[in-house]
């Protein structure tokens, strides 16, 4: 075994022992949930002008930036946080862990509510939507963390696109036993959740010509190393992902205390200083495929699903949860369906729902709609009464239309003004 292979194997020692040896039943769930915040207009507010009216109940605590003592990146609280996003119009609100759907659900509505009315105040309008309808990928909006401009230094206008994305992302508990095919199987399952749950078509006060935005334009990313999106192929183990990740380049570095820009291959670095763990995370951190697994939380993070409007907010959660917790047999019945090249199969479909969502060609005769029984089976299981949530997706596929297919026939009909009507969470509404 050469140096690099005994690093890479250290590495992913490393890696693995972060996870826990079992799990909770039911698995615990967290979400992170992203809000563009606009103008009347639709331009992209300044949420920072939100931190005051946001504290003024007393119960959140401020954030501030490690590398600007003077910047507010958040405000943390008990049950929930806000969080500043790439661009300083979009917020995250990210929950606690919790036992079921439900809890997400109310400890989303508690935090939504508080920040709809603080953006009342301000004429402003939060957005159960996809990506900034409006304001365009720009430096002028991306908020001032060291780290955000080494990656824009690293990366030019392709590292822009984040200050304008807002995803609904779904954190699962898993055991280290698990990791590699949770890890593959939330890879996998990315088209579909893109074909029910896209909701970013329209940006830059124009119709885009993909009904996930986010995801067509983000796959553009350094597409050479699948850094973004659904990865080439499954992982074959723990080691496997660390050598894989570890060839692409490391965007940026930690160099006294700074965050600069690099663009060399991430093996470079481990070459020279060995299993250096905390820097493999670090660099880890900025591979963006649909699933990721975190060792700082031991979950599974499933990324690729739009914000959903508001009516529907727990759509997208409860797909994701669902087709996890049903994997065995979904994969069973993939594999009897699609053959062995399932995978390559699934990323033609991954394309494809990028740009046509529901209206994309299934991979097998009434493939979404197995599927999506099987996740009403996988929540049934869990004994939480969750798979009511699943209800608006059955009314997605009846219709052949997912929330970016509706909000492009709105934007045609009845212009920006309407998709803003459309969009916006109003206060009535929690």
């Amino acid at each position: 075994m050469d140096t690099l292979d005994a690093t890479i194997e250290a590495l992913a020692d490393q890696f693995s022992n972060r996870f826990p040896e079992t799990r909770p039943w039911p698995r615990t769930v967290g979400r992170e949930a992203e809000f563009p915040v606009v103008t009347r207009e639709g331009q992209a507010a300044d949420v920072r002008r939100l931190w005051d009216l946001l504290l003024a109940d007393g119960d959140l605590r401020e954030h501030y930036d490690s590398h600007n003592p003077n910047l507010i990146v958040g405000l943390d609280g008990e049950a929930y946080n806000y969080e500043l996003e790439v661009g300083v119009g979009t917020v995250e609100i990210v929950t606690r862990p919790c036992q079921d759907l439900f809890e997400v659900q109310q400890l989303t509505e508690i935090a939504v509510r508080r920040l709809v009315r603080a953006a009342a105040t301000r004429g402003w309008l939060v957005l159960g939507y996809g990506v900034q309808p409006v304001s365009p990928p720009s430096l002028t909006i991306m908020a001032p963390k060291q780290r955000y401009q080494s990656l824009y230094r690293a990366m030019g206008a392709e590292w822009l696109w984040y200050t304008v994305t807002a995803s609904d992302q779904c954190h699962l508990a898993i055991s280290r036993p698990e990791v590699v095919e949770m890890l593959n199987f939330g890879n996998l399952i990315a088209p579909v959740l893109i074909a029910f749950c896209a909701n970013s078509s329209i940006y830059g006060g124009k119709l885009s010509p993909f009904c996930s935005g986010r995801e067509g334009q983000m796959a553009l990313i350094d597409a050479h190393e699948f850094r973004h999106g659904m990865p080439a192929r499954p992982f074959a183990s723990i080691s496997d992902y660390v050598r894989t990740t570890s060839q692409a380049t490391y965007l940026i570095v930690r160099s006294e205390g700074d965050i600069i820009p690099s663009s060399q291959p991430f093996t470079d670095y481990l070459r020279k200083h060995g299993a250096d763990f905390p820097a493999f995370l670090f660099h880890e951190h900025y591979i963006w495929n649909s699933a990721r697994a975190r060792t700082a939380y031991g979950t599974l993070e499933v990324r690729p699903a739009c914000q959903q409007p508001w009516a529907e907010q727990m759509a997208a959660m409860a797909l994701t949860l669902g087709l996890l917790e049903a994997r065995p047999g979904i994969m069973a019945y993939i594999e009897e369906t699609l053959g062995p090249d399932y995978w390559t199969w699934l990323r033609t479909y991954h394309q494809q729902a990028i740009v046509l969502g529901l209206a994309a060609p299934q991979p097998a005769p009434n493939f979404l709609a197995t599927l999506l029984h099987h996740a009403q089976v996988g929540l049934r299981h869990r004994g939480r009464n969750e798979e009511r949530l699943l209800d608006p997706l059955f009314t997605r596929l009846q219709r052949k239309q997912n929330p970016a297919q509706r909000a492009r026939n709105i934007f045609q009909i009845d212009g920006l003004a309407g998709l803003l009507a459309h969009a916006a969470i109003r206060p009535g509404a929690l």
